[in-house]
């Protein structure tokens, strides 16, 4: 059995999906990497679980630490699945320019609060700001 990155969800039993969206919707889906081999992550669940993902945008073999037994697929891996597919489509739309569009085209208010947030959860986006703002009042 392999599973397609974009479309997993007709693969995976709709239980496992949807309790694999509830993980993802609640970041904890950590370490996400991409591998020459694949994908790799941790999941913050009832104790840390790893996820070992073998293939890029069709997985072929796939790995979990947890213990369940119930399927082929656990709510982990699916969590997993669901951070991929968002990474290569986040990665797509850096790529083709899409996302430097969006910056050209939003408006000052809404660059403000995507700033503040970032500033929150980035001390090298902070550390940047600090540097270019700090330029400007020398």
């Amino acid at each position: 059995m392999s599973i397609k990155v974009d479309t997993f969800e007709d693969d995976v039993h709709f239980l496992i999906v949807e309790r694999g969206k509830e993980y993802f919707d609640a970041h904890q889906v950590l370490m996400l990497k991409q591998t020459p081999d694949g994908w790799s992550a941790v999941i913050e669940g009832n104790e840390p679980y790893h996820v070992l993902l073998e293939g890029h945008d069709v997985i072929t073999n796939w790995t979990c630490t947890c213990p369940f037994e119930h399927g082929p697929v656990c709510k982990h891996i699916a969590a997993v699945l669901f951070s991929v597919r968002e990474n290569i489509r986040v990665n797509r739309a850096a790529s083709n320019g899409e996302i430097d569009r969006w910056i050209d085209e939003a408006d000052a208010d809404t660059l403000k609060r995507l700033m503040k947030i970032e500033v929150r959860k980035s001390e090298e986006t902070k550390t940047s700001i600090y540097h270019e703002m700090n330029k400007r009042e020398s």
